[in-house]
């Protein structure tokens, strides 16, 4: 089992939040760090996970997640992110590249007045993730998900992600994540979010998600530790439940194939029947 989106921070460098989150400052409430997030995970069963860049409490500097990721070792893969404001996006890249990171984050939050996703920045952007093997994964919210469908229509041989399936409530207005999910080189990330946002249950929610998208383009998140209103074993036990009545290729998929074959092309994949 791998864990698709985890956080951590470091409260010594972090800044008061960049991301407009209601919940602010959530780093100051729960212990972020490298270790206790992977102890959480090893006392839950799960075997390693992705660290996405917590952009509210580092922006765009990347140094600790990438650090974090390598110091973990193995099991463990870092995604930096690039925004709008970015004053060099592309040297961001580069420099995440040569730090360890296996995907970068086009974070698009707040929504800015016109999407840079589908213009220039978030091309160019890409074009430097196909040169360095980066799965580039889109973090924006649903009023920009037609943005985001154009930018992925426009690299049709480059996997993308997106984080939260859009911020769409799954059994609502599904119409931007349906467009997006259109394009079969799309995965979407199953975190605990889209769970609560739900207008149906887990398991439906799980089943909504695999008629829209396809078994083998789902991955299973905790958005760990800024949701913390749980334990980690709650999130990783919701997860198990909402796809136990899967088939077991596509229960593999969602909960380690999939973020396997995204975050960890290196490693042995897991045999997924």
């Amino acid at each position: 089992m791998i864990d698709a989106h985890l956080h951590v921070v470091d409260p010594a460098t972090s800044g008061p939040d960049r991301s407009g989150h209601p919940d602010g400052a959530w780093w100051e409430a729960v212990d972020a760090s490298p270790a206790a997030v992977a102890g959480r995970l090893a006392d839950s069963g799960v075997d390693g996970g992705v660290l996405v860049q917590a952009v509210g409490a580092h922006g765009v500097d990347n140094t600790h997640v990438l650090e974090s990721a390598l110091a973990l070792g193995d099991r463990w893969r870092s995604v930096a992110a690039v925004g709008e404001l970015d004053p060099s996006p592309i040297t961001t890249v580069e420099h995440a590249a040569a730090g360890g990171a296996a995907g970068i984050r086009l974070f698009s939050i707040p929504r800015p007045r016109e999407s840079w996703l589908d213009r220039d920045r978030g091309h160019d952007v890409v074009e430097v993730c196909r040169a360095h093997r980066l799965t580039p994964v889109i973090c924006c919210l649903a009023e920009e998900l037609d943005a985001a469908a154009r930018l992925v229509e426009a690299f049709p041989d480059i996997e993308f992600a997106l984080d939260h399936a859009g911020f769409v409530p799954i059994g609502g207005d599904e119409a931007g994540l349906a467009g997006l999910a259109a394009h079969d080189n799309v995965v979407v990330k199953l975190s605990t979010g889209v769970f609560d946002d739900s207008t149906l249950d887990p398991a439906s929610t799980v089943g909504r998600l695999v008629d829209l998208v396809g078994g083998d383009r789902l991955a299973w998140g905790s958005d760990h530790p800024q949701v913390r209103d749980r334990s980690y074993s709650e999130l990783a036990d919701l997860a198990r439940r909402a796809v136990e009545g899967l088939p077991d290729a596509t229960r593999a998929a969602v909960l380690e194939g999939t973020a396997a074959r995204l975050w960890f092309s290196d490693l042995e994949q897991p045999d997924l029947g």
